[in-house]
């Protein structure tokens, strides 16, 4: 564990996430656009993976920074009453099974209702296993 004061170690977790966020984003957009092509289908899939890396890896910096002593996320005024890590990692793998039913062929409207259902099911899933 780090001997620098909580605060700058969160500060730099909330700068880092963000640039993952817009790298994720980013990586996700081009690949998809380069793969399928369909601009709307892919920006949607694209930002779903850039708010899961966001979520995720603010999650992620928290559990690694996290005092033992420290208070949950959830429990922080502002942070919503949802499990961060879970929320997180289903909508970036929500967004990836989205690109990859596109462009393996699938539907339009399946591939968006099962992508959902992954998203939607690996939340729930993930916030009863995944330590708060």
């Amino acid at each position: 564990m780090s001997t620098e004061p909580a605060d700058t170690g969160l500060r730099r977790i909330n700068n880092r996430s963000k640039a993952a966020a817009v790298l994720g984003t980013l990586a996700a957009f081009g690949v998809g656009f380069l793969a399928i092509g369909e601009i709307q289908f892919v920006s949607v899939a694209a930002i779903a993976v850039g708010i899961g890396v966001r979520f995720g890896s603010i999650w992620v910096g928290t559990r690694v920074v996290a005092d033992v002593a420290s208070s949950d996320i959830s429990e922080e005024a502002t942070a919503g009453p949802y499990h961060h890590g879970a929320a997180g990692i289903a909508l970036a793998v929500g967004g990836v099974v989205a690109l990859v039913g596109r462009f393996v062929g699938g539907d339009v409207t399946l591939v968006a209702v099962v992508a959902t259902i992954v998203a939607v099911g690996g939340f729930l899933l993930l916030s009863r296993l995944l330590p708060e």
